[in-house]
């Protein structure tokens, strides 16, 4: 397995990422990788994910299958996509990690595999809907995922100048939040290092099989397991 593909610059990643905001607030499609597509698909999450035209999971649906998670991927209500970028930011995370020991130690998607067990996956699961137009502002509405890990989630209105320059509605985007201790609160400083970790969501509102599931896909820049 290579991961040739993710070498691509965050320079395009980054400048793809600022199109699929730019269109973020329509109602009936979603915007992904550059592309306008329906937002029902008949596919379930991992053949949507396998179908990818920019090969975005390949990476991650290995993971998932070598996991044994591909059924409960499929059956999430709310589910959370990593991208194969994600993987690769954990994998050179702990690359690094273990080079600081041992300069010439390795660290591999297999090492990967073999340090994770199915609770990494279950994370990113949740066994409610969830969808932008409902999402809470300010304060995450809170979950239990699928790996029993404590999840929020919450919409932000965007108010700079690439969003205010294109449309008088507000855009707003989806943040998926791993919470850590309790629940931050607006204008509270929490306990050191128990503050919430939040990842935007780069593509929101993904019906999948027929409608029955939802997949937001996490923006690149995630770490993968880590947060």
């Amino acid at each position: 397995m290579t991961l040739k593909k993710i070498s691509m610059s965050y320079k395009t990643i980054i400048t793809a990422f600022i199109v699929i905001c730019l269109f973020g607030s329509c109602k009936k499609d979603y915007l992904t990788g550059g592309s306008l597509h329906q937002a029902i698909t008949p596919l379930n999450n991992m053949d949507y994910m396998k179908a990818n035209s920019f090969k975005l999971f390949d990476t991650a649906v290995v993971v998932i299958e070598r996991l044994g998670m591909a059924t409960q991927v499929n059956n999430a209500k709310s589910f959370f996509a990593f991208t194969d970028y994600s993987v690769l930011n954990m994998i050179n995370l702990r690359l690094q990690q273990k080079q600081q020991v041992n300069p010439l130690a390795t660290y591999t998607l297999d090492s990967l595999i073999r340090d994770i067990n199915e609770d990494s996956v279950r994370q990113y699961i949740l066994n409610e809907t969830v969808e932008l137009k409902t999402a809470p502002e300010l304060i995450p509405a809170v979950y239990t995922s699928a790996g029993n890990t404590t999840m929020g989630v919450l919409k932000q209105v965007q108010t700079t100048a690439q969003y205010l320059e294109r449309t008088q509605a507000p855009t707003y985007l989806l943040f998926y939040v791993k919470v850590r201790g309790a629940l931050d609160q607006p204008g509270v400083t929490p306990p050191p290092n128990q503050n919430d970790i939040s990842v935007l969501c780069q593509t929101t509102g993904i019906k999948t099989s027929n409608g029955a599931t939802t997949m937001h896909v996490l923006a690149n820049t995630h770490t993968f397991v880590r947060f």
